[in-house]
């Protein structure tokens, strides 16, 4: 289908001078308000007239499945509608025809565009919405649509939209992880009286990291702990959720009890090891000093790094010296839990204990394997700064359901960004099947 479309623009000019700036933004708000709607609605209008005649004539091309196997039909009817879009609100009037065989009443525009029966925006403003509040509280990405985009969405339906959205959506690869990452946070969530529970609720991620590097959101959980996650996860089929061969987390109490039969190996990170350290030794009573001492001595014997073989390859006597220094390093950590023991500092000596095994994963696993793996968890760090500057620091009063959709979406949007545009081209239908062309602009 092809049209020639004529824009008829009355202006209106002083012959006494006006500014730039004022012709800009009267243009715009023209444009705006009426000229992108109203160019929109009388393209759909010339479509269903076309469509229409077609289907009732029984030419043409495009012969759905509106009703019966074998339809007759005629003109019954028109009816209103508008849709609210970025170009603001498009206002149509389609027809509805009836059928002679069967006595439906279909409408084809509606069948032709791909909507559905009761939808009143288009997908490219739920995309916009989505974006936005990913970025902003609800509040002001309300008022940041309507002043700078002249889009009017009330805050209450830009979060009905972003709940009802299935735009957080994400695939798990089939293939094993190379290694898991796994963090939680804090964040006050909505209290609600007579539960017994306070407005302090728990957020739990969870990436993986497949063996070409592409990291993968795996879950986001408000309200669970991670033995609960990781019953939720085996409930599911097996071949969804493959073992990874590391998992990368900080000391967090049960977390990878709860996750056990989803890796192999785990790898304590290395900064918050001796970072927590400090806060341990401090509720064991450790003056300041010794605090500091002991977290540096706990930082140069973890200190040691994979050597960059593209560099300079590693010989066989280097990894028999790499593995002599990591057992020299195991066996100096069993000597600081000694001296805590002596010193009363049972809560640091246990926490050392704890986590002495899983401290040199990482060079063991290179050792045996060749296979590099992290030994900080910087990387999710990053991201869980992303999800606490929407969920911590631009709101408050979460629900449980909201606050794990909305991490959702900043985990899709940060860590997979094309993914999140495969989606939303796929549910725009960005075919190239709209040709739009402007031939300049001509005064009468």
């Amino acid at each position: 289908m092809q049209h020639t479309i004529q824009l008829d623009v009355i202006s209106c000019l002083s012959e006494d001078g006006f500014s730039l700036d004022e012709l800009v933004m009267k243009s715009w708000k023209l444009f705006e308000q009426e000229g992108m709607a109203g160019f929109i609605g009388l393209l759909l209008r010339l479509v269903d007239e076309k469509i229409c005649r077609d289907l009732v004539e029984g030419k043409g091309s495009w012969r759905p499945r509106l009703c019966c196997d074998h339809p007759r039909y005629d003109y019954k009817d028109f009816l209103d509608r508008t849709f609210r879009t970025r170009a603001g609100t498009v206002k149509i009037m389609w027809h509805r025809l009836r059928c002679l065989a069967c006595k439906a009443s279909p409408i084809p525009l509606r069948a032709f565009l791909g909507l559905e029966r009761y939808q009143r925006k288009t997908s490219e403003l739920e995309k916009m919405v989505a974006e936005v509040m990913s970025e902003q509280s609800y509040r002001r990405g309300s008022d940041h649509l309507e002043r700078i985009g002249e889009i009017p969405v009330p805050r209450s339906t830009a979060h009905r939209w972003v709940m009802e959205s299935e735009c957080d959506e994400w695939c798990v690869p089939g293939q094993p992880f190379d290694h898991l990452l796994a963090d939680g946070t804090g964040f006050k969530r909505r209290f609600v009286s007579g539960t017994g529970r306070t407005n302090r609720g728990e957020l739990c991620v969870l990436l993986g990291v497949t063996a070409q590097g592409t990291t993968v959101p795996v879950g986001a959980w408000s309200g669970k702990n991670w033995q609960e996650i990781g019953e939720e996860l085996k409930s599911q089929p097996q071949e969804k959720w493959p073992k990874a061969d590391v998992l990368g987390s900080d000391g967090e109490p049960g977390l990878a009890e709860g996750l056990s039969a989803f890796f192999n190996n785990q790898q304590r990170c290395h900064w918050h090891a001796t970072h927590d350290l400090g806060y341990v030794l401090w509720k064991d009573g450790a003056e300041k000093k010794e605090r500091r001492t002991l977290q540096e001595d706990l930082a140069l014997v973890l200190g040691v790094e994979i050597p960059p073989e593209d560099i300079e390859p590693t010989t066989t006597a280097d990894r028999r010296e790499l593995k002599q220094y990591v057992a020299d390093a195991e066996d100096y950590i069993e000597t600081m839990i000694g001296r805590m023991n002596k010193k009363g500092y049972a809560q640091a000596a246990g926490y050392l204990r704890r986590m002495k095994d899983h401290l040199f994963t990482y060079m063991k696993r290179w050792l045996a394997t060749g296979l590099v793996s992290p030994r900080v968890s910087s990387w999710i760090e990053r991201v869980m700064r992303e999800v606490a500057r929407r969920i911590k620091r631009m709101a408050f009063g979460w629900s449980e359901k909201g606050a794990e959709k909305m991490t959702r979406i900043v985990l899709k949007r940060f860590t997979d960004r094309e993914g999140w545009e495969a989606w939303w081209n796929k549910r725009l239908r960005l075919n190239d099947n709209v040709l739009l062309t402007f031939r300049g602009a001509k005064a009468l």
